[in-house]
């Protein structure tokens, strides 16, 4: 039976358009898509220890495009963190007034040779000098990057305060940046 038209032959002497292709030197259909990474791996690793998950998820996102960032809610955490992914060069803690500084920084011995404690109001105790700074809550986006920077000695790319992005604050971000209490901000309903 002759071929129809359109098809080609079958039979050892003919190729299937699979083999066609190689020998063209074209890709097949079927080769995999080589993976890419959507962004190059950030080497400067931070570490951010912080109770509160929504000021965890503030201070993470600020500086979440620029480095890698491990969050933590407390030392136990960061030093599993910082065992799994190898160790940080600047450790963010925060700390309420009532804390003790001492003990938190001696927990996290080790883990970053640079700390920079986050204060929510003035401390009544003594902060050691284990620390690389003290900046005070609420912070902006652009500070906490800025600080990070300066800590690190690296140069701000392009000067620009913060990362531009197309991004919409959700209520209780806002309610953080101009800190109010959270019960405050879902009662007068903040602006998104």
């Amino acid at each position: 039976m002759p071929p129809r038209p359109g098809v080609a032959a079958a039979g050892p002497e003919s190729l299937s358009w699979i083999d066609f292709c190689i020998c063209q030197g074209k890709p097949r259909d079927a080769d995999p898509v080589p993976w890419r990474p959507r962004r190059p791996a950030l080497p400067t690793r931070v570490l951010i220890v912080c109770p509160d998950s929504l000021e965890l998820a503030f201070l993470t996102g600020a500086l979440s495009g620029h480095f890698t960032v491990l969050a933590a809610r407390d030392a136990d955490e960061a030093a599993r963190l910082s065992a799994h992914f190898g160790p940080c060069q600047l450790a963010y803690l925060t700390l309420d007034a009532d804390e003790d500084p001492a003990t938190l920084l001696k927990e996290l011995d080790g883990l970053a040779p640079r700390i920079i404690t986050l204060l929510h109001g003035p401390s009544p105790k003594r902060l050691s000098g284990d620390q690389e700074g003290v900046c005070r809550l609420p912070l902006s986006p652009g500070a906490l990057l800025a600080r990070t920077w300066q800590a690190l000695g690296l140069p701000q790319p392009g000067k620009l305060p913060c990362r531009p992005s197309m991004s919409v604050l959700t209520s209780e971000e806002v309610a953080f940046l101009l800190g109010r209490p959270l019960a405050d901000a879902q009662a007068v309903g903040a602006p998104a």
